[in-house]
């Protein structure tokens, strides 16, 4: 019972804060200003709750949205963003919000969903003009998906938005093209394939994900358990061959096979991040688009 009570007299005093809270707009953005997120977020929330007009609770959500993506919360940041319905695709806050989504979505690990937010809003927006702003971001989670000929073409149709003069346009087109050379891409490694690769001969899959003194050395510890076993076996020793020979390497090659398919998605993900840092670069340096 004391609990209880404890609990609602928290409930109470909370609410009180918050109804007597002359927290200001202006305030929410002197926090945020000064990396002050989470405080940000919260003094955004009681705007949203004092709130009255639809237009200021979703401006709020945006905002409070910004708050926890500045925090790596975009999971959370997610959640805020997802509630505000805009009818309007002429609103100016339409394409902030489905920037902030698709933004979120590729720092989420989702670039797929990223692509769906990002081609629904080229969809319903009758304003081409703002369309360069997501450009980026969609070449970028086009090449997470090792869509390397789509994400060129956006690439050289993000070129030809800039309003270059014929000879810059030309040289940056043959710079792109030459970034999405064959030889240039990185070579993705299938997880499932290291892990195959590893079932049928231990240490092959880290190999094959680049870690070749990992496959070795995991060659090595699986040879050596087996020929423990073996010689407890010949020797008599069955028990002993059986349960601290086959028993460990029973987890050992298991484990192995989890790790080389672990090697190669780090792998990919470190490629993916070397390349994407190139065309960061790239847009920074011609176009100043990521700013």
């Amino acid at each position: 019972m004391q609990c209880i009570n404890r609990f609602f007299f928290s409930f109470i005093f909370l609410c009180g804060i918050s109804l007597n809270s002359s927290a200001s707009c202006q305030e929410c953005d002197s926090l945020y200003n000064k990396g002050k997120y989470f405080e940000a977020s919260i003094e955004f929330e009681r705007l949203i709750f004092h709130a009255k007009e639809l237009a200021d609770v979703n401006y709020y959500r945006y905002r409070k949205a910004l708050c926890y993506k500045e925090m790596g919360q975009f999971g959370m940041a997610l959640g805020e963003l997802r509630p505000i319905y805009l009818p309007d695709p002429c609103d100016s806050l339409y394409c902030m919000v489905c920037y902030e989504q698709s933004l979120c979505f590729y720092l989420d690990g989702k670039p797929a969903m990223a692509l769906w937010k990002i081609d629904e809003f080229f969809h319903r927006s009758p304003d081409s003009a703002s369309f360069h702003f997501f450009m980026p971001l969609k070449i970028l989670c086009l090449n997470a998906g090792c869509q390397w000929e789509e994400a060129k073409n956006s690439f050289l149709e993000f070129v030809g938005m800039q309003g270059f003069s014929p000879s810059k346009k030309a040289e940056i087109e043959q710079i792109v093209t030459d970034l999405y050379g064959r030889g240039n891409l990185p070579r993705i490694r299938s997880a499932k394939k290291a892990e195959s690769l590893s079932r049928f001969f231990p240490g092959a899959g880290q190999m094959y994900s680049g870690s070749g003194g990992e496959g070795i050395v995991n060659f090595l510890i699986n040879a050596s358990i087996l020929t423990f076993a073996g010689v407890q076996a010949y020797n008599g020793f069955y028990f002993t061959g059986y349960l601290a020979g086959l028993g460990f390497f029973n987890k050992t090659y298991h484990g192995g096979i989890k790790r080389a398919g672990v090697l190669a998605s780090e792998k990919n993900n470190k490629l993916m991040a070397g390349f994407n840092e190139k065309v960061t670069e790239l847009v920074l340096s011609d176009f100043g688009a990521l700013k």
